[in-house]
Formats: C-alpha cells, sequence, structure tokens
C-alpha cells in the first residue's frame, strides 16, 4: 500500500487501501506525449472537488485539451443514480435495470428532452413521465400543458395508427381513416 501527498503520515493503517491519496486539490492528471499527426494526444484529468472556496464537493472527469468536463458525480448523489448492469442495460435509480433504460423514482420517473437553442432552432423542453395517474408527454416549455395522456389499464388497442395512417379505435385492424370498435352509448 502506498501513500501520495503532502498531507500523507508516517506509519499510516492502510486497512484494504492500496492506494490513497491525501492532500487537498487532489487531481490525476494523464498526459499524452504523442507527437505523431496520427496518433490521439488528448490530456485528461480525474479531478476530485472544486478548488475554491463553496465549491462543489464532485469527482468528475476532464478532458483537459478540450476545456470541456464530460463526466461529474455530485456528492450525496442517491445510490444507483446511474448503473450500467453487465448486458450493458443502464440504471437510472435501480441497480436491476430489466430494460436498455430503466428509470426509478419515488414519485413520477420522468425523461426531459429538452432543445436549448444553441443550433439556431427554437428552444423547447417535453417531458415524457408516468406515475399512478397516467403516463403522459407535458410541454414543459408552454405552460405543462399535458396534450397527451393514458391513464393505467387502458385497454390494448385503444388507440392504434396503422401502416397506413389509418386510426384504429379499439381495434387493430382499422379499415378506414378512423375505425371505431365499442359499444355505442346514446
Amino acid at each position: 500500500s502506498g501513500c501520495f501527498g503532502l498531507d500523507c503520515n508516517n506509519g499510516e493503517s492502510f486497512g484494504f487501501d492500496t492506494v490513497r491519496l491525501k492532500e487537498n486539490n487532489l487531481r490525476i492528471r494523464a498526459m499524452d506525449t504523442s507527437t505523431s499527426a496520427s496518433f490521439p494526444s488528448r490530456d485528461w484529468q480525474i479531478t476530485f472537488n472544486d478548488s475554491s472556496n463553496g465549491g462543489a464537493n464532485k469527482f468528475s472527469i476532464d478532458d483537459i485539451d478540450g476545456g470541456r468536463t464530460p463526466f461529474t458525480i455530485e456528492a450525496g448523489a442517491p445510490t444507483h443514480s446511474l448503473y450500467v448492469e453487465d448486458a450493458g442495460r443502464i440504471g437510472l435509480g435501480t441497480n436491476t435495470p430489466v430494460v436498455q433504460i430503466h428509470s426509478k423514482d419515488g414519485n413520477t420517473p420522468t425523461l426531459r428532452l429538452e432543445q436549448d437553442g444553441s443550433s439556431g432552432f427554437t428552444a423547447q423542453t417535453w417531458d415524457v413521465a408516468g406515475n399512478e395517474t397516467n403516463f403522459f408527454i407535458r410541454d414543459a416549455t408552454n405552460g405543462s400543458k399535458l396534450p397527451f395522456k393514458i391513464r393505467p389499464n387502458a385497454p390494448t388497442n385503444s388507440l392504434y395508427i396503422d401502416t397506413d395512417g389509418d386510426i384504429g379505435l379499439g381495434t387493430a385492424s382499422p379499415d378506414a381513416k378512423t375505425h371505431i370498435i365499442g359499444t355505442a352509448l346514446i
């Protein structure tokens, strides 16, 4: 075992630690010295916490040459905030994802799709979410309107759009532009 940094002590007890870093402003930098234009040469850094007073308690990976931080974990993040299991499924809030991306939360798990305007298109934000009341799409940009909802236990083929554009209500075999199957209420 070994300790690296200005705050290491002589005779330190390592327990199960193999490598220990002790210092304020901890950083691990990988400096690629490749000089051939055909070889990658980007420098990277692992950063432990901000170095400024009042900064974030965080772990991040920095693209030093690009001046970017593509990955950050803030201290206090819940267990299994991001979990990638051995089959490649991703869990958000769960360590047992059962589909490619599995989001788990105690109240209304939500996926946000945000177009920020940085590519010249108008900013627009949509949320796709579900809870015990309904599955819905929310127009977060325009007053959080809910233009689309599905209630739990809705029948199969409640709304069906066929390959030719025919719409079936209560049928998976619409034979007209709009085909409704159900009990008529008068």
